[in-house]
């Protein structure tokens, strides 16, 4: 044989060796790099001139800043944000879910800086939303369809308004969840495989830790999703599966919104001076209140530019419909439902369930509508490449309010941004720190930071003369000397949980008429040690969580491990399979 004749042969032995399987494997994983590539590049101007400036930016930076100095002092989860309101402080740590703080204090953990932080952050949830839109649409779709799933939601002009326009980084966060959600309510629907079930548990356990409005609207969408997809022959079973997932979640979430509701009579919220700008009733797209509030007037430019991005699905939404090679059915359900909803025609839905109000703004319902959108969109391509053969005008027309859609997002979102870089960025860190917070987390004795009485020393008393000797976020102590009993006024706000003793005994706590803290003192001289004492119920909640978490994580290494041998073993007993690579 020659040495050529070898050479043939070889070649041909390695490429019948290289199975079908393989090369659908392969191309899963292209079809997923590039998703995931995508989902970076759309966030490049980020990556090049620094972080989008929003309404909401800074109070996301004050969040993870003394959440990160928290961690690093051992304790993981405060609860109170003492530097707030000038050092009087505030109770947010409390009423605000703390998942997306988490993933940045552990970023600045690794990069040293909170500017490296907040872009990496924002990359990260970008390109895990796109994994997750992959993965939901693997359920229904080939690999190369899933991909356009993927980067049809990466592009999607709500999504990237999240990030360009109104740092909404949190609902960001919890967007980039939302589609595993999504993903294993339709693996639970197939087969009720327990890994599903915990996958369902830590998707929407993560989605309450990163942002409640979109929790509330992802509950109501994903029980939508699931009673619309769920099979009739199997509903108990896959029912119980699916409340099974819920009730993980929620345990696993319960150290937040425990605590948050055992408490929401202690904070102002939106009770005290109801402000208009917040009532959903002014917030609903297309109504005429967008004249005069500038967030729905530019939620109405989103919409314009939403229908357009979608209209070509919408060309074909009937046979989405009816479509029952990819069973769509559910997907357009959400697709309409999420879109009426941000309506005004939905307003007596919105004034019969409860709490849906306190979403505040309708079109947060894009969210669901730009997820949904996604999948109708990728399977409308080849019916696109149909059409596009015959060259109506009114086809033309479609595609031509799709490349304006894409315009608005470059043009309106991308380029009309301003960019806050590293230079700009570094001397406003302290300041966030201090800034007033938000009304609405001030506690209910609490008056307005800039109407209460100035205070210049961190503890004030009439008769007695005081020195401090500590002064800690959750933890003050000052020294007394003997005189009149009576009380001392700290420069921090009254909040219930603020405890107080001096030489073994407990001391009485009240507000002062600006809501400040006053701790009662006997006369007789001696130390006073104030410390935010958590109740017994919360460290109950705590403990619950701790050991869900424990519980789903260990099994789910587990099955990975049991996955990882399996895999090597059908590897070695048969090279036709699909993990011999």
């Amino acid at each position: 044989m020659t040495t050529g004749e070898k050479i043939r042969r070889n070649t041909m032995t390695s490429v019948e060796s290289f199975s079908p399987n393989q090369v659908e494997h392969q191309g899963k994983r292209h079809h997923l790099i590039i998703a995931c590539l995508v989902s970076a590049l759309v966030l490049l101007p980020i990556m090049i001139y620094g972080i989008p400036y929003g309404g909401d930016l800074f109070n996301h930076f004050r969040f993870a800043l003394p959440l990160y100095d928290s961690i690093r002092s051992g304790i993981w989860y405060p609860g109170w944000l003492a530097e707030s309101n000038a050092g009087l402080g505030d109770p947010r740590f409390r009423f605000y879910p703390p998942g997306l703080y988490y993933l940045m204090s552990a970023i600045r953990f690794v990069t040293g800086g909170w500017y490296s932080s907040g872009i990496v952050s924002i990359v990260l949830l970008s390109i895990l939303g796109a994994i997750g839109a992959y993965f939901w649409a693997r359920n229904f779709f080939p690999s190369r369809t899933s991909m356009w799933v993927a980067i049809f939601y990466s592009i999607a002009p709500y999504r990237l308004n999240e990030v360009y326009q109104a740092a909404m980084l949190s609902e960001f966060a919890a967007c980039s969840v939302l589609p595993f959600a999504f993903a294993f309510i339709e693996r639970i629907c197939r087969r009720r495989d327990w890994r599903d079930i915990v996958g369902l548990g830590v998707s929407y356990a993560l989605i309450i830790l990163t942002n409640l409005p979109i929790a509330v609207i992802a509950s109501l969408s994903l029980a939508t999703y699931a009673l619309v997809r769920i099979d009739r022959k199997q509903f108990v079973k896959t029912l119980t599966s699916l409340a099974g997932s819920v009730a993980l979640g929620l345990a696993a979430s319960a150290f937040f919104w425990f605590k948050m509701i055992t408490e929401l009579s202690w904070i102002n919220g939106n009770s005290g001076q109801p402000n208009i700008y917040y009532d959903y009733r002014v917030n609903f797209l297309f109504s005429p209140s967008a004249l005069t509030n500038r967030n729905t007037w530019y939620a109405n430019l989103m919409a314009l530019a939403i229908i357009g991005f979608v209209l070509p699905a919408v060309w074909f939404l009937y046979r989405l419909f009816k479509s029952s090679e990819q069973n769509l059915k559910p997907t357009v359900i959400l697709f309409l439902g999420s879109f009426f909803m941000a309506t005004a025609l939905s307003w007596p839905i919105w004034a019969i369930v409860p709490k849906l109000y306190e979403i505040q703004f309708p079109w947060r319902w894009l969210a669901i509508t730009s997820l949904a959108s996604a999948p109708l969109l990728a399977a409308c391509i080849r019916y696109w490449g149909e059409q596009i053969r015959k060259v109506r005008p009114r086809d033309l027309a479609v595609l031509f309010a799709f490349v304006l859609s894409l315009g608005f997002i470059v043009t309106q979102q991308i380029y009309d941004c301003r960019y806050l870089g590293r230079q700009e960025l570094q001397p406003l860190w302290q300041d966030m720190r201090g800034a007033v917070s938000f009304k609405d987390w001030l506690p209910i004795w609490g008056k307005e930071f800039l109407k209460v009485e100035r205070m210049n020393e961190p503890v004030k008393s009439q008769a007695r003369v005081t020195t401090v000797s500590a002064w800690e976020p959750q933890r003050r102590v000052f020294d007394v000397q003997a005189g009149q009993a009576g009380p001392v006024q700290l420069r921090t706000y009254y909040y219930p949980l603020w405890g107080a003793q001096m030489n073994g005994k407990t001391l009485t706590t009240s507000p002062t008429a600006d809501g400040l803290l006053l701790v009662n003192v006997p006369a007789e001289a001696g130390t006073v040690e104030v410390v935010f004492q958590e109740p017994s119920r919360v460290g109950i909640a705590s403990k619950i969580s701790a050991g869900v978490w424990l519980l789903m994580i260990s099994g789910l290494l587990v099955s990975w491990l049991h996955s990882v041998r399996t895999k090597r073993t059908i590897a070695l007993t048969d090279p036709e399979s699909t993990f011999s690579y």
